[in-house]
């Protein structure tokens, strides 16, 4: 019979490196899907009105009555983040010479979520503010 000779040892340590792989693929799969659902999430009913017109089509922004605001595929807390969306209203402002923003809130949203979107969009240099509606039928 072969024995191993008495100067090895057996080693006793767990091998944390498929751990540490798999962690990582559901970090990158939960940071690819997460934002995919909360596109899908936002849903906005729009206030009817009894006439209306196309507005100018440049930047939209939805605003749910959770005072969350979608532009761009990106979501914004109106609560929290006013400083990123102004930073984001500016940069798309400059790329237009006469820029326009279309504000689709639904028509559960608190005036104040309304008002201060309205009021970051006048400090990021947007001129023409257009507030969307449905047609009443």
């Amino acid at each position: 019979m072969n024995r191993r000779p008495r100067s090895q040892r057996l080693v006793s340590e767990i091998n944390i490196t498929p751990f540490t792989d798999v962690i990582l693929v559901l970090l990158i799969i939960f940071m690819v899907t997460t934002p995919l659902i909360f596109r899908s999430s936002m849903r906005v009913h729009l206030p009817q009105a009894a006439q209306g017109e196309e507005p100018p089509r440049n930047i939209n922004i939805a605003i749910n009555s959770n005072g969350e605001a979608a532009l761009e595929d990106t979501q914004y807390n109106l609560r929290y983040d006013l400083d990123v969306l102004k930073f984001k209203l500016a940069a798309l402002a400059g790329k237009s010479t006469d820029p326009s923003i279309t504000i689709n809130g639904d028509r559960d949203v608190k005036y104040d979520f309304v008002v201060k979107v309205m009021d970051v969009a006048k400090l990021a240099g947007i001129k023409h503010i257009v507030l969307s509606t449905e047609l009443k039928r």
